[in-house]
């Protein structure tokens, strides 16, 4: 499965959805769904740390962005702050598939 297929068929909330890709001879380009909250990277510096309630919050659309990846046999691996965006309604969506695997 090459990244276009993958992005054309991973649809979950809990995903940034795939808008549109194309490629000149040197790039690969992603149109990717605007998070209008920024990353939770950022959050985390400003904030130092979540309350308990938002950190709860915040893991359980991580681990069901990830239930979702594993049926569908992706491994993320590249999990971090930063590959967390935040919607304009707070919720939390993974992004940056680039270094994920398909098919294992």
């Amino acid at each position: 499965m090459n990244e276009r297929n993958i992005l054309q068929e991973m649809n979950n909330d809990f995903l940034v959805r795939g808008v549109y890709s194309f490629q000149n001879e040197e790039n690969l380009y992603l149109v990717m769904e605007y998070m209008k909250g920024g990353d939770v990277g950022s959050v985390l510096a400003a904030q130092f740390c979540f309350n308990n309630a938002t950190a709860k919050f915040a893991l359980a659309h991580i681990v069901a962005a990830l239930e979702y990846l594993q049926a569908h046999k992706i491994v993320h691996r590249d999990l971090k702050p930063e590959n967390i965006l935040i919607s304009a309604t707070g919720h939390l969506k993974l992004t940056d598939f680039g270094l994920s695997e398909a098919g294992l």
